[in-house]
């Protein structure tokens, strides 16, 4: 009687985990609903939706059907907090982010690796996560290797470990460089002209950005992931805007009395100037930038003073009556990122 029990008690446990399923595997492929491609559906999340033994969350399974190395992007919207994975018979293609709220857009980008039926799933956020959704595939055309001329974009899958993109600069300027992805943790280099440069989550979130002067020349643009195997859609920008008259590119110069010089910081950079006053002044100094956090020090006689956010957002600011004398000033960056900074004394 105990012989027999186990046996029973065996067959129990492997019934109940044949119903435990990852999406995207063999027993599904035949019974998944059709995703057209530039053919939008919509669907719901609900208690009644396939159960991911894992974690109790839900889950939804689409058959998409592609042809060896053709490129497609599939997005996600709607109140649904969830994400995507697509699967080749149980083989894990691409997986996307998942949305951070309620409502955000999350998408997935790939190559397909051969013919065939692909499983794409739509999975939601937890056991608690419920919700309409709205599945959108299309066919993505592969970037056609034309280089970023002056300023422009460029849409492309990192399908590689590394990517390299040309970048012609025609006309000397402050340029910005951005590389953005909703798909994997960006990483991006420059390289040209005696300019080398690198920069991880200088831009917003996990995106990156370069903010260099250039001169003419060619340069090129590395985009990587900095996760093994990352993958996914990504869009490489540059930007041109003319360089400010007064920059100062070292140490040591005199600040005006009353005006503005302006300064390239790189990432958890510094700059000094040196600031002389030949009566007793109230000064105002300020550090301004839209692209790093500021930090002010000023130094001179028995003064020592420093700000970070004593201005507008994260633009340090200092304000004091001050003794004719010589100061030193310092304008440090706290980012990760390099960015313009003006310094302006009042």
């Amino acid at each position: 009687m105990r012989k027999a029990a186990i046996v029973i008690a065996i067959a129990t446990v492997v019934a109940v985990a044949g119903c435990n399923r990852l999406p995207g595997s063999s027993a599904e492929a035949g019974k998944a609903p059709p995703l057209a491609l530039d053919k939008p559906l919509s669907g719901e999340i609900t208690a009644r939706s396939a159960l991911n033994y894992n974690d109790g969350s839900h889950y939804q399974v689409y058959a998409l059907a592609l042809q060896d190395k053709q490129r497609v992007g599939i997005k996600l919207t709607g109140t649904l907090n969830g994400s995507i994975s697509v699967f080749d018979n149980g083989t894990l293609v691409a997986s996307s982010r998942s949305g951070y709220e309620s409502g955000d857009e999350v998408s997935v980008a790939f190559r397909a690796d051969g013919s065939g039926t692909y499983q794409v799933a739509v999975n939601a956020e937890g056991p608690d996560a419920f919700g309409p959704f709205r599945l959108r595939a299309e066919t993505l055309q592969p970037y056609d290797g034309t280089p970023i001329v002056g300023a422009g974009r460029i849409n492309d899958l990192l399908l590689d470990e590394t990517q390299d993109y040309t970048l012609k600069v025609d006309s000397p300027g402050l340029y910005e460089i951005q590389l953005r992805s909703d798909a994997f943790d960006t990483l991006l280099s420059l390289k040209g002209n005696g300019q080398e440069s690198e920069n991880d989550d200088g831009g917003e979130g996990t995106d990156s950005r370069i903010t260099l002067p250039l001169q003419p020349g060619e340069y090129t643009l590395t985009v990587r992931g900095l996760g093994d195997g990352d993958q996914g859609a990504f869009s490489l920008e540059a930007t041109r805007s003319a360089m400010p008259d007064n920059l100062v590119d070292t140490d040591g110069t005199a600040l005006p009395r009353n005006g503005s010089v302006y300064t390239l910081l790189e990432g958890e950079g510094r700059r000094r100037f040196l600031l002389t006053l030949d009566e007793p002044a109230e000064v105002q100094l300020d550090a301004l930038s839209s692209q790093v956090d500021t930090v002010l020090r000023l130094v001179g006689g028995e003064i020592e003073r420093s700000d970070d956010d004593g201005g507008n957002g994260t633009d340090a600011r200092l304000q004091e009556t001050l003794p004719a004398g010589h100061y030193t000033v310092d304008v440090s960056n706290l980012s990760e990122t390099s960015g313009l900074v003006e310094i302006k004394v009042r």
